[in-house]
């Protein structure tokens, strides 16, 4: 009986050493491979910073019209404007922003002619003053791909602006006879309304949470309108100044700072740990 219990457990023992033997030949288990640079949506800051060529559409003042007058000679002006953002990257392809902008060091100029029945003659007067607006817009880009770390995009967005007339005057001269000068000015006016902006640009990423844009923006204002003129002699109060369909061709340098990890310029690595190798 001694016998069988030993040539039993030699056995077993002989079997588990065939299988471990055996286990030294299979391949080694290789791990699932991880690719890098996949894109996790997430939150983004922005800054932009840009240049501007505003232009008036029309303008409009009440007395001008009541006498018949035109309004010629309109001029357009370069404004300059910062703004800060955040937003939202759904994909490779779309995200979102909210923007608030301020524009500042923009000017509106244009001239009219009027009969002028007090002094049985045509006048014609000169309009500056300086216009500022304060810009909110809800933003959607799409992102065109990337290539070379550079990415191409489209967007629009759409929201609310305050434009703001100051320091406007009104310097008139009789036609023929500039010895009739007369000098009107303007208390600050206040408007607020629709804005709507299209926009194309191009994205440089300069590392997964840093981008730089460059882009080319139109962007609609609406309507803005100074104070109610004032004549600095005979204190007669008139009609303010109206500057309608106010837009703008912007030129725009940004930079977008991401708090997820977006998709890294470069080709896509994949991350592969070493076979593990047995030695005998």
């Amino acid at each position: 009986m001694g016998s069988l219990k030993t040539l039993t457990l030699a056995g077993m023992m002989a079997l588990g050493a065939s299988a471990a033997s055996a286990a030294d030949f299979l391949p080694a288990p290789q791990p699932v491979p991880e690719l890098k640079g996949t894109i996790s949506s997430g939150v983004y800051l922005r800054g932009d910073i840009g240049v501007g060529v505003q232009t008036v559409g029309k303008y409009h003042q009440d007395d001008v019209a009541q006498f018949g007058g035109t309004f010629f000679g309109k001029t357009d002006n370069a404004t300059f404007f910062g703004g800060v953002g955040i937003g939202y990257r759904f994909n490779n392809w779309f995200r979102t922003d909210v923007t608030l902008e301020y524009r500042g060091a923009g000017q509106i100029g244009v001239n009219d002619v009027v009969f002028n029945p007090f002094n049985n003659g045509f006048q014609s007067n000169t309009y500056k003053g300086n216009l500022t607006s304060l810009v909110t817009l809800f933003n959607g880009y799409f992102d065109l791909g990337t290539w070379n770390c550079l990415t191409p995009y489209i967007g629009a967005g759409i929201g609310f602006t305050q434009n703001r007339i100051t320091g406007l005057t009104d310097q008139g001269a009789l036609v023929g006879n500039f010895s009739g000068a007369t000098l009107n000015t303007a208390g600050s006016g206040t408007n607020t309304g629709l804005a709507w902006a299209l926009m194309a640009g191009v994205g440089y990423e300069v590392n997964k949470n840093l981008t730089l844009e460059f882009g080319y923006r139109y962007l609609n204002l609406g309507d803005a309108q100074s104070g109610r003129l004032i004549n600095a002699f005979t204190g007669q109060i008139q009609a303010p100044l109206k500057a309608k369909d106010i837009d703008s061709h912007d030129f725009r340098i940004g930079m977008r700072w991401n708090f997820g990890s977006p998709d890294c310029c470069g080709p896509k690595e994949i991350a592969y740990e070493p076979p593990v190798v047995r030695k005998y």
